[in-house]
């Protein structure tokens, strides 16, 4: 049964690199392209944390704002703007005042792979889907780049939010301080929990946290007072597999400790709290063919932006996975 099954997946595999380089032979370049970008679209969204966060949205050419001063694409939101309201007796009528809405721009960029190239006799002699050999490497490259931006940015717009608290209220408060320190401890629940809190004072719901896979396990080395017998008990009888929450909260996980690092987790409000991540091109895999040369490689044009830096807040300096 298991050499027919084998069997089976190598010939399917083959058939399907031979229909796709006779597409590229027929001058059906344009389908074969396509059928890639399906295929890398869908492990982009699986490998890209920053999409898990914030959910990506294409937009449309006629969608796009032009910019006073280059030419290069953005795209313009506009945020709530603030309002009050008072007591007043029946006699009396609310204070009149003229609201300004404030807005933000996103700019976009090019996120790009290697460029690869193969003779098409060569291709044809791989067993393997050619859309997984296409798109494996290159499409974690992409990802890594795509998270590696986006953490950027969450640590610019919390470097900037702190330096304005500092100078407004003085090093300290814990209701305007975005960057939390662990202290050196080793990761506890009171440390989670008043990391928690601190979205809360800020009247801002929370939404997700993001941490290591390793950091994550650290809740395994939690006593049963902090996490009660039920959950220590599944995740010593189930281990993490397929957990989704810590305290309720949504984890986001991810094993790029170089990007996010062992003793480092951020913590988020929903998205319409926090900013917009715009697609002018989803992940999209071009080729090119001269004579028996096949040339491709893999492009998307992402724009993030973080519209309240008060939704975003990070805790570090603890003792991470031993």
């Amino acid at each position: 049964m298991s050499n027919r099954k084998v069997e089976r997946e190598q010939i399917s595999a083959q058939f399907i690199n031979q229909s796709f380089v006779r597409k590229l032979e027929e001058g059906r370049v344009k389908e074969a392209q396509d059928e890639g970008s399906r295929f890398i679209r869908s492990k982009l969204r699986q490998e890209s944390f920053a999409r898990e966060i914030i959910e990506p949205v294409e937009i449309g050419a006629d969608e796009i704002d032009r910019d006073e001063n280059t030419d290069q694409p953005k795209k313009i939101i506009e945020k709530e703007p603030d309002s009050s309201a008072t007591f007043v007796t029946f006699k009396g009528s609310g204070q009149r005042t003229w609201f300004r809405g404030p807005r933000y721009s996103v700019y976009f960029g090019k996120v790009e792979s290697q460029h690869f190239l193969k003779s098409k006799f060569e291709l044809l002699t791989y067993q393997n889907d050619i859309r997984k050999i296409l798109t494996d490497n290159s499409v974690k490259d992409m990802a890594d780049q795509e998270d590696s931006k986006f953490i950027e940015t969450i640590d610019a717009a919390i470097a900037l939010k702190n330096a304005a608290a500092v100078a407004d209220l003085g090093a300290g408060s814990l209701a305007t301080n975005q960057h939390f320190s662990g202290g050196g401890g080793r990761l506890t629940k009171a440390m989670l929990v008043q990391f928690l809190q601190s979205m809360v004072m800020k009247k801002l719901p929370v939404g997700k946290l993001l941490m290591s896979k390793a950091t994550f396990m650290e809740a395994l080395k939690f006593d049963q007072t902090d996490v009660g017998d039920d959950i220590l008990a599944r995740h010593y009888d189930e281990g993490l597999q397929g957990e989704e929450k810590l305290f309720g909260v949504p984890v986001v996980t991810t094993i790029k400790n170089d990007i996010v690092a062992d003793n480092e987790i951020y913590l988020f409000a929903p998205q319409n709290y926090l900013g917009n991540f715009f697609l002018l091109q989803d992940a999209t895999l071009f080729i090119k063919q001269e004579a028996d040369l096949i040339e491709f490689w893999s492009y998307s044009a992402p724009g993030i932006g973080i519209g309240n830096s008060m939704g975003v807040a990070k805790l570090s300096n603890f003792i991470g996975a031993a």
